[in-house]
Formats: C-alpha cells, sequence, structure tokens
C-alpha cells in the first residue's frame, strides 16, 4: 500500500541518516528477471557510447538482465523498428524514437506499450522515481502528439537545437552576441572573415543545414521565431500548412540569406556530421546544431577550437523565442514477451542516480534533479543555461509533426532549396504556396479521425524577459559590441 510504502522509505531514509547504507528504491527486486536477455533497437549517438553502453554493463551486474543492442544510423534503425513492429515480431523488446518523428505514426498503428500499469506497480517502479514530477515541462510536452494518445514512451534525452559560437572570434572582434534576428545577421556577416585578402573567407559567418529535408530541424526554431509555423488549425478544427504564411516565408526568407550569404558552400550538401567536422576545425564562427556536437568542438583531440565555443539560445524573432527540442524517447514494443523486464530496464536507466551520470557526459537530461544536482558541471557555462532553459522551454518543432513525416519534411525541404538557391520573395512564396497545398492534402489523406497535435507555437510558453541574455552572461559575454 501507498501508506505502507510511505512508511517503510521514512524507515530506510532514518536508516541511512544513523550510517546504515540502504536505496531509496529496496521496495522493487532488481533481480526478479535474473537470466533474462533484451533486444534493444537505438540510434547511433555519441550518448551510445557515453551512457547507454556503460550503464548496460552495469545494469547486468545489478539485475542480472542482459541488453543486446542493436545500434544503427537513425534511418536505417528506424527501418529496421518498422519491419519488425509491422511484423509483430516477438524479439524486438526496447526501442528508442523521437515522439516528433514517428511517435504518431507508431502510436496510430498501435504498436507501443502503454506503460501506466508499470508505472503504478510498486514492484517495478521505486518508490522515489518521482514521474512526472522530476521531468522538465518542455520534455513532458513532447512525448504525446495524438489527443488521448496512451502513456506508451519515456522521454530521458532532451538535446535541442542551439547556436554554437566561438567565444574567442566574438571577443578578438568586439561583435554583440545576437539575442535576436537583426543582430544575429549583422553577427555573421561581421565575422565572415577574409584573413589573407585573397577575396575568399577563410572564416564563415554563419554555418547550418543547408540541404533538402535536412534543414527542417535547423531552420525549426527560425521559422517558428518569426511567428511562423508548419501547421495551423482553422476555425472548424482542421489542420492544414502554414508555411506559405507570411512570417512563415519571412523566416524561409531570412534562413536562406544567411546559408546563401555568410556559409560556405559545402553546407549545401553537408550532413550535419560534416558541418560539425567544419567548425570543430575552426572554419566558421556561429554554427546551428544539436547541442551535444560541443563534445566534438570541445575535444582537443579533434578539434581545432577546444575551449573556445560555447552555446547560447537561438536568437529571438518577432514572434517569440521557440527552442527546438527534439527528445528521445524509449518505449517497449507491444508485441515483446518480456515487457516486465524491459520496463525494469527503463526504470532502472532513468532513475535520477543513473540519469546523472548522463549528464556528466554532457548529454542533456529530461530529469530537473540532473541538472541540480551538486556533481553536475556544465561543459560551459552558457551550454548548461541554454541546455536547461531549451529543456524547459522548448517544444518539439524540428519537423512538420504528422502520420506521413518523410513526405512533409521533403515539401519544407523543397522551398528551403528555393530560399537557399533563389532567394527571390515572389519564388520562395510560390514554392511555399504549392507546398503547403500537397501538405494539407497530405493531413487529410492520413489523418482522417485522428486528433494529431501537430505542435502549434500555443504550445510553448512564453519565455521570460531576460532568459534570452542569461547563457550570454553565464560566458561574461552580455557586454560585448558596445
Amino acid at each position: 500500500s501507498t501508506m505502507g510504502r510511505k512508511f517503510h522509505s521514512l524507515l530506510l531514509a532514518t536508516t541511512v541518516a544513523v550510517g546504515i547504507t540502504g536505496t531509496a528504491s529496496a521496495d522493487v527486486n532488481w533481480r526478479q528477471f535474473e537470466g533474462t536477455t533484451l533486444n534493444a533497437a537505438f540510434f547511433t549517438a555519441n550518448y551510445i557510447d557515453a551512457w547507454w553502453r556503460p550503464m548496460a554493463k552495469q545494469f547486468q551486474k545489478e539485475t542480472g538482465i542482459k541488453v543486446k543492442m542493436l545500434v544503427l544510423q537513425a534511418g536505417q534503425i528506424r527501418k529496421k523498428q518498422d519491419i519488425m513492429l509491422a511484423g509483430k515480431d516477438s524479439t524486438l523488446d526496447v526501442l528508442m524514437l523521437q515522439m516528433d518523428n514517428r511517435g504518431g505514426k507508431l502510436t496510430a498503428a498501435g504498436h507501443l506499450e502503454d506503460l501506466t500499469p508499470y508505472l503504478s506497480d510498486a514492484s517495478l517502479t521505486p518508490a522515489d522515481y518521482d514521474y512526472p514530477g522530476d521531468w522538465l515541462g518542455g520534455c513532458i510536452n513532447t512525448e504525446r502528439v495524438i489527443k488521448g494518445q496512451s502513456h506508451n514512451n519515456i522521454v530521458w534525452s532532451a538535446q535541442a537545437q542551439l547556436l554554437h559560437i566561438r567565444k574567442d572570434l566574438f571577443k578578438k572582434y568586439n561583435v554583440k552576441v545576437p539575442t535576436n534576428m537583426a543582430e544575429l545577421e549583422a553577427a555573421a556577416k561581421k565575422l565572415t572573415i577574409d584573413e589573407n585578402g585573397d577575396g575568399k573567407p577563410e572564416i564563415y559567418g554563419f554555418l547550418s543545414r543547408g540541404w533538402g529535408r535536412l534543414t527542417t530541424a535547423s531552420f525549426a526554431s527560425y521559422l517558428f521565431n518569426h511567428g511562423g509555423s508548419w501547421f495551423k488549425t482553422t476555425a472548424d478544427g482542421t489542420k492544414v500548412s502554414n508555411i506559405n504564411s507570411k512570417e512563415s516565408v519571412d523566416a524561409f526568407e531570412f534562413y536562406g540569406r544567411l546559408i546563401r550569404e555568410y556559409a560556405p558552400k559545402s553546407a549545401l550538401s553537408n550532413k550535419p556530421p560534416q558541418n560539425a567536422a567544419l567548425y570543430a576545425a575552426g572554419k566558421a564562427a556561429m554554427h546551428q546544431e544539436l547541442n551535444f556536437w560541443h563534445g566534438l568542438s570541445d575535444n582537443p583531440k579533434k578539434s581545432r577550437i577546444a575551449g573556445k565555443s560555447t552555446v547560447i539560445l537561438v536568437p529571438e524573432g518577432p514572434g517569440g523565442s521557440f527552442p527546438n527540442l527534439p527528445t528521445t524517447s524509449i518505449a517497449i514494443s507491444k508485441y515483446s514477451e518480456k515487457k516486465k523486464a524491459a520496463w525494469l530496464y527503463i526504470a532502472w536507466m532513468t532513475q535520477k542516480h543513473i540519469m546523472v551520470k548522463g549528464q556528466n557526459a554532457a548529454v542533456p537530461m529530461c530529469r530537473r534533479s540532473s541538472w541540480t544536482d551538486p556533481t553536475y558541471k556544465a561543459p560551459t557555462p552558457g551550454w548548461g543555461s541554454s541546455a536547461k532553459h531549451a529543456a524547459d522551454y522548448g517544444i518539439a518543432i524540428a519537423k512538420p509533426q504528422a502520420i506521413a513525416i518523410g513526405q512533409m519534411r521533403d515539401a519544407a525541404g523543397e522551398v528551403m532549396n528555393i530560399a537557399i538557391r533563389n532567394g527571390d520573395r515572389a519564388a520562395i512564396q510560390a514554392a511555399a504556396d504549392k507546398a503547403a497545398e500537397f501538405m494539407t492534402a497530405l493531413v487529410a489523406k492520413t489523418e482522417t479521425g485522428m486528433d494529431f497535435i501537430g505542435v502549434m507555437p500555443s504550445l510553448g510558453k512564453r519565455m521570460k524577459p531576460g532568459v534570452q541574455q542569461e547563457p550570454i552572461a553565464a560566458d561574461g559575454m552580455d557586454k560585448l559590441g558596445q
């Protein structure tokens, strides 16, 4: 009973206080599924080697449960998961996914297990688990993508699409660190630098994704900050595309101009790892990308700019400030035959003392306590401040959330190709009108009878005055350019 559990925890707390060690989660028998092997399908990312693999070893020691990880590039693992789920393959137990990407599709198909019964089972969930109480608001917001959706995932990683900046260059040239879009363009212009006078820049002012569908993730905050969005709801509640609104086209035009005028030509075809390597090689003053890439630019073995970069929020626009939070969740396959053991793995991995280990490996976590833990030290003050605010204020806008998400991203990417390569306002508007018509028809065709939230700006909470400046001030850069 809850009463008994509370008393038990109280008793335990007293015992710990008088010097006998114990853990607050003693009411879960972690060895109840000893000898079980779980199959997990995960993305390739820096956090796999930094946190998931070492923790799986510790998990096996503590529980006797072995976790076999299949780790592939995002596109490949999604295909693999889709095939296994469609075939109701009972050998897949645990899967990693981004709810803003395939959450809607997998939820609608009924492929993911409802976790509510496991969360409320005292023999499977530690008494001090504190969910959702200890989870940051932005993270929790991303767990549900369809109204009335069952609770079918636990969000754990709060990676965010933020602006990486070269502290040394901003200081050397006394450039104001941008808090709004006009300042961002001014900084990009000033920091596109031809050092040897050959007419070609050695350092580019701005670097970001410039190729088709991949741009949706890096462009999202610029779109929403300008007052645009992927979708809107009409008066009668119909979800339609909004990428051809004046504000959305303003955003396409602005981002397209930044890439065209202040980024290297290679940005037009680069994938994120190539851009991250360019930034680490010292070729750009600002880099728009996921904040975990700071680990590469700060690694003295792999980077020429170690110790010289920090991370800030994407500057505010006329529409406000919407940090893009493409969180990562963990879920259980509906067809797994080892669901309780799979849940034990999720519950164990997402405990306070385990998540703070990830936090200290520069993997931003969704637990509030990971950010305030006395052992936690941010890679830079700006990184810590911007990541924490993004996890609190952020929304999952990296892609046009929909069932037919791949086609939606392609459509938005076509508009971006025109915005970057052509830049003419009328041409961008025409491309946006065409894409919007296609997207709206696709929603009608694929989402009938489904209340797909689709993440509107109204879902984000208004950023308090001064928050935009905090990461900049944290690194002592708020007085530059004055």
